[in-house]
């Protein structure tokens, strides 16, 4: 399932919230986009998640409320600690400090020309965008409200890269199966 886009007249949050589970809620402008996770896009998430480096935690689709927006990135890593606890299917309004995006054919439009500039206005330091596809993760800093390449690894099974510092990270999981 593709995203579906459409003007509602609930607050962003509201329409978000009247959703079913297994659907994604994602509102950008006053722009409701509904999609469905795609499952391979998952699998490379679940080896990461239990290796946050130390001093970081991070979880996978976060429901980011980032003032009337709310945005689900794949990854969000908070530094010094775990944010306050929540219940199921609340959101989080503590800007985190690293994202990651992994492209689908169904989400790398958004993810690109929508969602990255709204996480760079938000404050967010650090970015990746991950395509699975071409083997590619690019490393991203935010500076100005804008994004700087701050480096390309293409089909690397190991990477050190900001904000991790020293700490290898696998990327092989990400990788697509030929």
């Amino acid at each position: 399932m593709g995203h579906a886009a459409t003007r509602r007249t609930l607050a962003p949050y509201e329409e978000v919230q009247t959703l079913p589970h297994y659907l994604v809620g994602e509102a950008l402008d006053g722009v409701l986009y509904v999609s469905s996770p795609p499952t391979a896009r998952k699998q490379g998430l679940t080896p990461l998640l239990g290796r946050a480096p130390e001093g970081w935690w991070w979880t996978s689709e976060p429901r980011l409320l980032l003032g009337q927006d709310v945005l689900v990135p794949d990854l969000a890593g908070w530094m010094g600690g775990r944010p306050p606890t929540l219940p199921d299917g609340a959101f989080i309004d503590r800007v985190p400090d690293w994202i990651c995006e992994v492209l689908t054919p169904a989400t790398a439009k958004l993810d690109l020309a929508a969602k990255l500039p709204r996480y760079a206005r938000a404050g967010i330091r650090n970015a990746w965008v991950v395509n699975p596809v071409h083997r590619v993760v690019e490393v991203f800093r935010q500076d100005h409200e804008r994004w700087v390449l701050m480096n390309t690894f293409v089909a690397e099974e190991r990477v050190r890269a900001e904000p991790f510092g020293n700490v290898d990270l696998m990327l092989s999981p990400f990788w697509t199966q030929d």
